[in-house]
């Protein structure tokens, strides 16, 4: 007896604190309507991804004008038209003639556009790559990539990385 004693005279304030937050809890549980807490009461910041629940948010559900885009398909490509990485299963066509093709399997809105950019490490080329056109095939993603070497105005392999924005 004298140990259970000894014990709560030891963790009094913590039961004290225990007994008061339950409290409070409870009797905001009880008292505070239903869906009374929106936009107005919640700060910047408040919440985050870990507190939102999966599929919560899709992009079907958020307003189109208030998103800048997003990557829907993107790929390194070395100077030899091997992807090195990429974000679906892609491969490349015709890529040493410096006009080459990367498809990707997916299909995507007409509103996409593509970007393509030289790369410079392990390699040290400039040149400039232009997109060409991207157009959807049988459910592929079809993009043409024109690349040319800097000081030349022929077409000439590139490593190139590329992406595909959607609005």
């Amino acid at each position: 007896m004298k140990t259970v004693i000894g014990h709560i005279r030891a963790n009094l304030i913590a039961y004290l604190a225990l007994f008061v937050a339950l409290g409070g809890t409870s009797y905001a549980a009880i008292t505070i309507p239903r869906n009374s807490v929106g936009t107005r009461q919640l700060r910047n910041g408040a919440v985050t991804a870990g507190k939102l629940a999966k599929g919560s948010i899709t992009s079907a559900k958020l307003d189109g004008r208030s998103i800048a885009g997003y990557v829907a398909f993107w790929a390194r490509i070395d100077q030899g038209g091997q992807i090195i990485s990429s974000s679906e299963p892609a491969h490349t066509n015709e890529w040493s003639t410096g006009n080459g093709t990367i498809v990707f399997r997916g299909q995507l809105s007409s509103k996409c556009f593509a970007l393509a950019n030289v790369t410079n490490p392990p390699f040290r080329l400039n040149g400039y790559v232009n997109t060409f056109s991207s157009t959807s095939i049988a459910g592929k993603e079809d993009l043409e990539v024109f690349m040319s070497p800097a000081g030349t105005s022929q077409p000439g392999p590139l490593p190139v990385v590329v992406a595909e924005i959607c609005p």
